[in-house]
């Protein structure tokens, strides 16, 4: 356990936490920890992770005296709003993005005994950013692009999410290169001197292509944990979507 906050761009805050299973003494230990981390330093509270523990916990205090957040998830949340906000974890830097208003939480104490919260205002934005740094998260990643690429250029990357992902390229160039596909195939009722041959390796090519977009989509995926917009579900989908259309027109020119 770390006994100072981590600050960005340390690559242990975009570990993603895992959920607390084990209610024990070990546990006692890092709360009690991280509420004595928290008076230190004049805070509302922290999440595990800040510390560089990856677990689903977050301490927060509210009316003088700190609850204990374990296993926390907002179930509900009411109204966007613009929000201003600053972190101990990237010092020196403010943000400005969208937050709900009103959220409402489950949660567990240390004692796995089940509680609901519902907060709005500026507690409201606090607990969405400490559980977006549960998910290795960070307000960077909310940003428009264009910001947070300029962000991550002066200040480092951290392994952030990239505004941009290299998979999304190259599923681009399979769309359009499926779509040529379809539309020679299409071309050949018309024009005569087009080989229909030219389908049939064009479809191999096609696939080899798409196989080469799993891979370098589950290669990002691995190194961009903490975005969820990088995740290989996504890229299993378009495969199969992509891949069926392919092999369609490949049955197609055969057939005809």
């Amino acid at each position: 356990m770390d006994s100072k906050i981590l600050t960005y761009p340390d690559s242990k805050l975009l570990r993603i936490s895992g959920v607390v299973r084990e209610f024990d003494e070990n546990l006692f230990k890092l709360l009690d920890e991280m509420k004595k981390i928290s008076k230190a330093n004049n805070l509302k509270g922290l999440a595990a992770i800040q510390i560089g523990i990856p677990l689903k916990v977050i301490v927060y205090k509210k009316d003088n005296d700190f609850i204990e957040l374990i296993n926390p998830t907002i179930f509900f949340n009411k109204g966007l709003v613009d929000s201003q906000e600053e972190d101990e974890s990237i010092p020196g830097h403010k943000f400005d993005i969208k937050r709900y208003k009103e959220i409402k939480i489950s949660y567990v104490d240390r004692y796995n005994k089940q509680h609901f919260l519902t907060v709005d205002g500026e507690d409201a934005i606090w607990l969405q950013r400490k559980i977006d740094f549960t998910f290795g998260g960070l307000p960077i990643n909310k940003l428009p692009k264009k910001e947070a690429k300029k962000f991550i250029k002066e200040y480092g990357s951290g392994e952030a999410c990239p505004t941009t992902f290299v998979k999304d390229k190259i599923l681009l160039a399979v769309k359009i290169s499926v779509i040529l596909e379809f539309l020679t195939f299409l071309a050949t009722f018309f024009i005569k001197s087009i080989n229909s041959s030219i389908i049939s390796y064009w479809s191999i090519l096609n696939i080899l292509a798409i196989v080469f977009y799993l891979y370098y989509a589950n290669y990002e995926t691995k190194k961009y944990k903490n975005c969820t917009s990088c995740q290989g579900a996504n890229a299993i989908g378009n495969a199969l979507i992509w891949g069926s259309l392919t092999i369609g027109i490949f049955l197609l020119n055969f057939i005809f």
